[in-house]
């Protein structure tokens, strides 16, 4: 069982599925990332739901949930129709809700006309080298390998360029899929560190739309911020496999702390 897979296991008890949050993919100090939170939640949901494909999914962060102790997933279908069921999930730690999520499920077979956001012409991953963003108790950084443009680099972070982060990446131990999406729409440094400094950007709020199905090893993303006001931000991503075709989009609300 690869790293991921064995750190999102879930476990069917009556109505309820059990899971163990892991230290293995913080972004810091007791922080897991909240891209691995959702993952907890899409696959409870995906268990759950009577149509195959998840099609999109909010969720919303409510606390903190601690590292290397248990969690629990409950799921409610709120509707089941012929070509779409709607679920909303909750992950709790302790009796209290740390992150609850609505997703809806169909097909993603359905015959039709495409219009895709083509992916940017850049250098493949294989003539990219890889780059580790070191950063004091951020471990789930080792669980993937990156490889940025020259433009995204984090020797760039905080030059007053474009908000603009991104680059290919694969996790180290298995090929993306569906379950995966949540994670590597998180997993990336926040676009806004290449426009200015800034401490961190816990996510408040992430949705993640299901727009084709995995099936390259690397993964190209870019993530672009574009109003940072009030205290908060918000970046939309894109992600596409190394044929071009677009896999996931996504955006999150984050709230943006200052550099110490």
């Amino acid at each position: 069982m690869t790293e991921f897979d064995d750190d999102t296991a879930l476990v069917r008890q009556a109505s309820s599925w059990i899971g163990h949050i892991s230290d293995r993919w913080s972004i810091g100090p007791g922080r897991p990332n909240g891209g691995y939170i959702a993952s907890f939640l899409i696959r409870a949901m995906t268990e759950a739901s009577p149509q195959p494909d998840p099609l999109s999914m909010t969720i919303h962060y409510l606390a903190r949930p601690a590292e290397d102790a248990p969690v629990v997933v409950t799921v409610d279908v709120m509707r089941a129709a012929r070509s779409h069921a709607f679920l909303q999930a909750s992950l709790e730690q302790d009796g209290q809700p740390v992150a609850v999520a609505l997703a809806a499920f169909g097909s993603r077979d359905r015959p039709g006309p495409e219009l895709l956001h083509p992916m940017p012409e850049v250098a493949p991953p294989s003539e990219l080298e890889t780059t580790r963003a070191t950063i004091p108790g951020m471990t789930f950084r080792d669980r993937f390998e990156w490889r940025p443009p020259a433009g995204m680099q984090p020797e760039r972070w905080g030059e007053g360029g474009e908000p603009v982060s991104g680059g290919w990446q694969r996790l180290i131990d298995r090929d993306l899929d569906d379950l995966a999406i949540p994670l590597f729409m998180d997993a990336f440094p926040p676009a806004v560190f290449a426009s200015m400094p800034v401490g961190n950007v816990p996510t408040v709020e992430l949705t993640v739309h299901w727009r084709g199905r995995p099936h390259t090893r690397w993964h190209y993303g870019e993530f672009r911020t574009h109003h940072v006001a009030g205290g908060y931000l918000e970046e939309d991503g894109l992600l596409w496999g190394e044929d071009g075709r677009l896999v996931a989009q996504s955006r999150q609300l984050g709230l943006v702390i200052p550099a110490t």
